[in-house]
């Protein structure tokens, strides 16, 4: 499960696995909680019935169950910090597709306000009565565009 957590990319499945771990850990403990609590009635209260011979057993019984149970706590948190570092990493991932968007969004945010500044049909614009005008607006929106892209690719964001 770790080696699948720490792949480029992690999976639903992966995650999905990481909670099915979890369930059975919380089984398993279920399980081995009432026989810690047998093995002490058993080795405290009830003298009558098991002889002093056999008691050791009871104890030694109750210590394996102990470990286990320590076992299963210690597995659990591994579980919890593995599924938190799997999150961690969608997080990045999904900061990493905003950042490409925000990008793309900036890039074509110079042209958008641009040609709508030209759409507002004003009777005296100085730049109306020059032949190159529109070429010249054309090639700056085309070098600004270009210029923020290439910023944004030096900076890793797209």
């Amino acid at each position: 499960m770790e080696s699948a957590i720490f792949q480029q990319r992690p999976s639903r499945q992966t995650l999905e696995g990481l909670y099915e771990l979890k369930r059975e850990l919380l089984l398993l403990e279920g399980a081995i909680n009432p026989v810690i609590d047998i093995c002490n009635e058993l080795m405290r209260f009830h003298n009558g019935f098991i002889p002093r011979e056999v008691r050791p057993y009871f104890r030694d019984v109750a210590d394996h169950i102990k470990r286990i149970d320590q076992s299963i706590h210690s597995m659990r948190e591994m579980l919890i910090a593995a599924m938190q570092v799997h999150l961690s990493f969608e997080t990045v991932r999904q900061n990493d597709v905003v950042k490409k968007l925000a990008g793309w969004g900036a890039i074509l945010a110079i042209p958008t306000m641009v040609f709508s500044w030209y759409g507002m049909n004003f009777r005296y614009m100085p730049e109306l009565d020059w032949e190159y005008s529109y070429p010249v607006v054309i090639a700056g929106v085309f070098s600004a565009s270009a210029l923020l892209y290439w910023r944004l690719r030096r900076t890793h964001w797209l």
